[in-house]
Formats: C-alpha cells, structure tokens, sequence
C-alpha cells in the first residue's frame, strides 16, 4: 500500500517540487563540503595552522551552528507565511551563497568557505521547517510516511552522488571551476523546481515576529517540552543526524590514518553508507502501511549498536598508518576478502538508521497542532543541529585527548543502545494503552 501511495506522489505538483528541490540542496550541500573536506585531508590545505583533525570538525561545526541559532526563530516565520513561498526565497538566497562559494574554491581561501559554509546553514534554518510543516499541509495523514520515505531516500542518494562529485572533482585539473559552477547550475535549479510548488498557506498569520534568536530558542524549547507527543519522535530524530553528521566527518580520516587508504576510498564509503541509509528509508516507506511504523525505528536502533561496535572491534588493533605512508586505493580495499565484515557492517548500519528516523519525521509531523506547527518542527531542525554540533565536538575532543578514531563508532553504539532501550518501551507502552497510530 505505502508503495503505492509514494509512487503516486512522485508525478504530483504538490509534491514533486519539494522532493526535487530538498534533493538538489543536499547535492550542493555535500558537493561543497566534501570539496572541502577533501582539500583539507588530502591537500594540506590548513587555515590558522590547524590540521585535518582539528578543522575539519570547525568546517562542520560552521554550518550546523546557524542551524542552532536560527531554527526557532525559522519556525515562527513558517506559521506566520507561507511556507512555499518561504522555501522559493532560501532557494533563491542559495545561488548568490554558491557564487560566494565558487570564489572561495576558485581562490583557494578556506575561510571564505567556511563563512560561506556558516550562512549555508542559516538558509538551511529557514528551509527546513517550512518544508516540514508543509508536508502535513500538502499531504494526507497517510502519505506521510511514504512522503517522507521518498524523501529521505532521494536525500540519501543525493548526498551519495553530491560526496561523489565533491571528492572527485575537486581533484580534477580546474576543479574549483567546475566545483564552483556545479554548485551555482544545481542552486539554480532548485530554485527553479521550487517555484513550481503550490501554495502551503500560514497556519497563524496574526501572530508577532521577532529577531530576539535567544528568547525564541527558549520559547520554542518550552513550548515543544509542552508537548511531549511531539518531542518524543523529534529527539530520535536527533540521534540520526548526529549520527550522520559524525559519519560524514569521522570518514575521511577513518579512511586516511585507520585504514590507510586513499581518497577514492572515502567515496566508496560514504557510497555506502548513504546506498544503505536510502535503502533502509525506501524500505520502511514500503512496509510500514498506514501506521505509525515505530517498530522500524526500534530495529534500526538494534541494528545501529550491533553494526557499529562490530565495526569498532574489527578496527581496533589496527596500527596508526604514518603520515608518508603508501594510501591503498579503494577498490583494492573493497576487492580484498578480508574486508568484507568491516564493509557489510558499514552498509548495515546505514540500513538501520534510514529505518530509524522516517517514522519518528512522519509522526512529529502527524502530531504537532496546525497553528504551531512551524514552530514544534524548528525545535527538530534545534535539536538536530544541537546534537549534530555536539558530535562534531566529540569528535574534536577524542582527537585532542588521544584517542583512537574507532572510539568514535563506541560512542555512536553505546548512544545508539540507550535510544533503542527508550524506543522499545514506548512502543510497548502505545501498543498496551491506544490503538491509535498516532
């Protein structure tokens, strides 16, 4: 039924638009950081005489924290307007960002692209909760689960294809130029599909703005803490995108000073970390009916610990690989049988995580009150950059203290164990005391 229900939407105009516009987005925005991310790891590129270790968690760190400081206010301009229209203006602010961004690749300045990476986050903020509390406008009840499937899949495959790009191109003879102008054609573009989105009307065009970012943050906070049915589901939700906000920073030197192979080997691993995540996603949009598909969520999180302590175990007696060593490339790394455990765990773990987070997206959305709605999902994109910000810092601080990166997938394991243990006794509890999906 659910496959149904997604495919139908594909060919919708109140749909598609939004789904080729947010894939795009996430095209550009790990185009541009794997850009970075792999001029910095691969090509001594430093800023302020900071490593690898050091900046690329800042680089990350550079664009969640806007997200941080602007979601609430974000959410009270998503129930104030309109929410298409919303989304028209950040797509349109992307293209002069990608511009700015072109320069600072072309020029090689790395803080041009870190301030360009911080205001990429702040129209990340405004994007994000006008898309969400426009779903459950534009949608039905029952297609927000395989809405959000097809969603967050083609978001997955999107940053596949976007780290891809990024890794590579940048490589290339007259990368920055290409990378510049890929950045530029795709923020066009989206700002194009956008454009062709019905209207998602205010849902609380009377209420006050306000640009006291501060107070909004704890207001909203409060207000989302008021509705615990709501805040449930959205700091699940959270523990993804920490999740996969490590995984796109721990990569790159996982690859380099853990495995000791080369740049082509962290495409090939981020290849399957998003590959698993779109599958897991697509999955549960699949199966899960018309449900509020919680049981997915509570095997992802089950998988999530096994996969990466799994992962943890296998690597840990590995030797650091010195700085002037010989880089193995990727495919002989994936050819070797010997490797095959560590590259099933990843795709696995993948797998789990897309499972978890569609039906926690699907059910905040289902519950938060129309005329707040704005508002209780921008807590969401809050948290999810609080906690996505505070795994950059973990990340940081295990470099600072000496440990070794495989400590990095115990933590995402022993967190992961803790969300799954909660996971399960909700869904235990709903099932014993409601019928209701929802």
């Amino acid at each position: 039924m659910s496959a149904k229900i997604a495919a139908s939407l594909i060919g919708q105009r109140r749909y598609w638009p939004m789904l080729v516009a947010q894939s795009l987005g996430a095209f550009n925005d790990n185009f541009f950081r794997y850009a970075l991310v792999t001029i910095v790891t691969f090509q001594s590129v430093s800023l302020f005489g900071l490593d690898a270790d050091l900046l690329v968690p800042i680089a990350a760190s550079a664009f969640t924290l806007p997200i941080f400081l602007f979601s609430a206010i974000a959410g009270r301009v998503a129930d104030k307007f309109d929410r298409t229209k919303m989304m028209r203006f950040a797509k349109f602010a992307e293209i002069w960002l990608m511009l700015i961004a072109a320069a600072g690749f072309v020029l090689r300045e790395p803080l041009l692209l870190i301030i360009t990476l911080f205001f990429m986050g702040v129209q990340s903020a405004f994007f994000a909760p006008a898309k969400n509390s426009a779903l459950p406008t534009l949608l039905e009840p029952h297609e927000l689960v395989p809405g959000n499937a097809m969603i967050s899949g083609m978001l997955n495959i999107s940053v596949l294809i976007g780290i891809g790009f990024g890794t590579v191109m940048i490589t290339r003879k007259f990368g920055p130029e290409i990378v510049g102008g890929g950045l530029v054609g795709m923020a066009i573009l989206g700002w194009l599909a956008i454009r062709q989105l019905p209207p998602a009307p205010a849902s609380n065009p009377e209420m006050p703005l306000t640009f006291n970012f501060v107070w909004e943050i704890v207001r909203v906070l409060r207000s989302t803490i008021g509705h615990p049915e709501v805040l449930r589901p959205l700091l699940g939700a959270a523990w993804f995108w920490m999740l996969a906000a490590s995984v796109v920073t721990l990569i790159p030197n996982f690859a380099r000073s853990v495995l000791g192979t080369d740049e082509t080997a962290v495409l090939l691993f981020s290849a399957l970390f998003t590959f698993g995540a779109a599958t897991g996603a697509i999955l549960c949009g699949a199966l899960a009916g018309k449900g509020d598909a919680l049981p997915f969520s509570v095997a992802g999180a089950i998988g999530l610990v096994v996969f990466n302590l799994d992962v943890a175990l296998i690597t840990w007696n590995h030797p650091p690989i010195p700085a002037d060593a010989a880089l193995i490339p990727g495919m002989e790394f994936v050819s070797d049988p010997a490797n095959r455990r560590l590259l099933i765990d990843l795709v696995l773990a993948a797998v789990s995580a897309g499972l978890f987070v569609v039906p926690l997206q699907a059910m905040a959305q289902r519950r938060a009150p129309a005329e707040m709605r704005g508002r209780l999902l921008a807590a969401g994109g809050l948290i999810n950059a609080a906690t996505a910000t505070l795994g950059q810092f973990t990340l940081a601080a295990l470099a600072l203290l000496g440990l070794p990166l495989q400590s990095a997938f115990l933590y995402i394991a022993g967190i992961s164990l803790i969300v799954a243990i909660v996971a399960f006794i909700r869904m235990l509890k709903l099932r014993g005391t409601s019928p209701s999906p929802s």
